[in-house]
C-alpha cells in the first residue's frame, strides 16, 4: 500500500496590520515616551487619525512635524501602583508611530483606571521588543 500524500495549499502571507489602524476613539493606548521619570504613558484616544496639515505644537509643548499621522487624545496620571487618573485637559496630540500597545483590556469610560499587573508586564515586554528592533 503506498501511503497518500497530502498536498498543503499555498498559504497566502498575512501582513500583520499596523497598530495605527486598529486604534479606536475611547480605547486606551500605551505610549512610548523619553520621560526617565515614566516607563510609558496612556492616553484615552479622542479623535481618529489624521494627518497633520502643518508643523503643529500642542499644549503639551509636543512639537509634530507637518504630514504625520497623529492621535488626539487626554493622558492620564499616574496615582499609585498601576493606578491612573484621567487628565481632563489639555489635549495630546501624538504621533501614530509612538503608539506601543492597545489596552482593549481596559474601561475607559472611567476616569480612574487600574492597569492588572499581566498587561504592565506585556507593555513592558513590547517596549523591550520595539527597542531591540531599533
Amino acid at each position: 500500500m503506498i501511503p497518500e500524500t497530502v498536498r498543503i495549499p499555498d498559504q497566502p502571507v498575512i501582513e500583520a496590520e499596523p497598530l495605527k489602524n486598529l486604534v479606536s476613539e475611547g480605547q486606551v493606548v500605551a505610549l512610548f515616551t523619553d520621560d526617565e521619570l515614566c516607563e510609558y504613558y496612556l492616553m484615552k484616544v479622542t479623535h481618529p487619525l489624521s494627518s497633520s496639515t502643518k508643523e503643529t505644537k500642542d499644549q503639551w509643548g509636543a512639537v509634530i512635524p507637518q504630514n504625520t499621522e497623529v492621535f488626539t487624545g487626554l493622558y492620564y496620571d499616574k496615582v499609585g501602583e498601576n493606578r491612573y487618573s484621567l487628565i481632563r485637559s489639555p489635549y495630546a496630540i501624538v504621533p501614530a508611530a509612538s503608539i506601543l500597545y492597545i489596552c482593549a483590556q481596559i474601561d475607559s469610560s472611567k476616569d480612574t483606571i487600574k492597569v492588572p499587573e499581566y498587561l504592565h508586564t506585556s507593555i513592558l515586554e513590547c517596549m523591550n521588543m520595539s527597542k531591540d528592533a531599533r
